[in-house]
């Protein structure tokens, strides 16, 4: 069995009692859905620096403060294929005019978490989302 790992990032600009979330569109037509930045750790490559390196590509955004490590790894079965996602939160600053995005996406929007959660369609990206606004509320 091969086993992959791969980051799912959720970038975010916080306020006082609320957060934006960042959502891309990927291009795949009509089957394309609202993700998170996600992609591939190079071998080698720690965490944190697949994170930024992803983040850079898909959007051209940098952190604003420290990454949050969500402590959620998800376990992902495919054929012969484990693929293990690594949950992450990005902070940004502030919302940016406009976003450099990558050539797999079509679209973006920063929403608050109860839209966000609605447009996430797959299980583990609502799931590290859910964490996320869980760690940056938490009383």
């Amino acid at each position: 069995m091969t086993v992959l790992h791969r980051v799912r990032v959720f970038v975010f600009s916080q306020a006082a009692q609320d957060a934006s979330y960042l959502l891309l569109h990927s291009n795949q037509g009509a089957e394309g859905l609202w993700r998170p930045v996600h992609g591939t750790i190079q071998f080698s490559e720690q965490f944190e620096s697949a994170v930024r390196r992803e983040v850079m590509e898909d959007t051209g955004l940098v952190a604003g403060g420290a990454i949050l490590d969500l402590n959620l790894p998800l376990r992902q079965l495919l054929g012969d294929e484990e693929i293990i996602h690594w949950n992450f939160g990005f902070p940004i600053a502030s919302l940016p005019e406009d976003l450099q995005l990558g050539e797999r996406w079509n679209g973006h929007d920063f929403v608050p978490f109860d839209q966000a959660f609605k447009r996430l369609e797959l299980e583990g990206d609502r799931a590290g989302i859910t964490r996320l606004h869980a760690v940056l509320f938490a009383a």
